[in-house]
């Protein structure tokens, strides 16, 4: 147990050395490029002819340091005229140090005889790929020369077969928002042809369908009530004018005449005299004296 366990941590630590693959290998009219992982590392061509299993090294790119590798020297394979003969799939490998990355197969952005041109419409929940049911293929074998449709969400890898068809295919009932990616290739009876389209990925948009009822219901109340106001106005200024003048004139106000008089009648004033005594202290006796008399004479 212990030794498997060791074993396992070797593959793995030796799996981390190896170089990262390179990105974005694509061929086009005869010239292979790719983009590098990390400084010191060479790259290894190889090419495997239609429907075969052999991988073989392409000479001229056996551990290169450079980015681009020449594939014209890579002829048909025998001397059969049909065009699928002439097909190769391309693969690029890193190498540093004697540890190889895994390999990448070469894509192509535009349509020749092996690799069908890609173009995609996307509408909301669906996405159109257009492809031409006119090619080379198509005229050397007949219905027996198809397109076949890679599909899948962005980041799935690898896409999934999706169908094999002669013309156009719309996939429906998709994500609105999603991103989705497309990759198409030549099958002649049912055999694979490289190498294949460049992945294409697009956006589902969203749908334009807004649901415009409380929208309309809104403005239909607006107007309403804009009517009714307007209906209002316009009857009180045509028919109650008067009304709301007297309303608006300052309020007049008249005191009511006496109507019980005699009961509430204002009568004058007459000022009423109080009597008091004084209190006249006279050898130690309280001797009382009007206020209204005149003090006595002093004897």
């Amino acid at each position: 147990m212990l030794l498997i366990l060791l074993c396992l941590h070797a593959v793995s630590w030796v799996a981390s050395q190896a170089p990262p693959p390179p990105q974005n290998v694509q061929v086009e009219k005869g010239q292979l490029t790719w983009t590098p992982g990390e400084p010191d590392v060479t790259y290894t061509v190889n090419y495997r002819r239609f429907n075969s299993d052999k991988w073989e090294a392409l000479p001229a790119c056996i551990q290169t340091p450079f980015h681009s590798c020449n594939i014209s020297a890579v002829g048909p394979r025998d001397t059969n005229d049909s065009p699928e003969n002439s097909c190769v799939t391309l693969r690029v490998r890193a190498e540093r140090r004697g540890l190889r990355s895994e390999g990448v197969n070469a894509c192509s952005r535009y349509g020749d005889v092996c690799t069908p041109p890609l173009s995609i419409l996307t509408r909301p929940g669906s996405l159109t790929v257009f492809l031409n049911d006119d090619h080379e293929l198509a005229k050397e074998h007949a219905n027996n020369a198809k397109h076949r449709i890679y599909f899948g969400r962005e980041g799935e890898s690898p896409l999934q077969k999706y169908e094999d068809t002669i013309d156009s295919r719309t996939i429906e009932d998709l994500e609105e928002g999603q991103r989705y990616c497309v990759q198409v290739a030549y099958t002649v009876h049912g055999d694979l042809v490289e190498p294949r389209s460049c992945i294409q990925c697009e956006v589902i948009p969203a749908s334009e369908h807004v649901n415009r009822t409380p929208m309309i219901v809104g403005l239909l109340v607006g107007i309403v009530v804009l009517a009714i106001i307007i209906l209002t106005l316009g009857y009180l200024g045509f028919f109650q004018t008067e009304k709301i003048k007297r309303c608006l004139e300052p309020h007049k106000y008249e005191i009511p005449p006496n109507l019980f008089r005699g009961e509430f009648e204002v009568r004058p004033f007459t000022p009423i005299v109080e009597r008091y005594d004084d209190l006249q202290i006279s050898h130690g006796n309280y001797e009382p004296r009007s206020a209204l008399s005149p003090p006595a004479a002093a004897s």
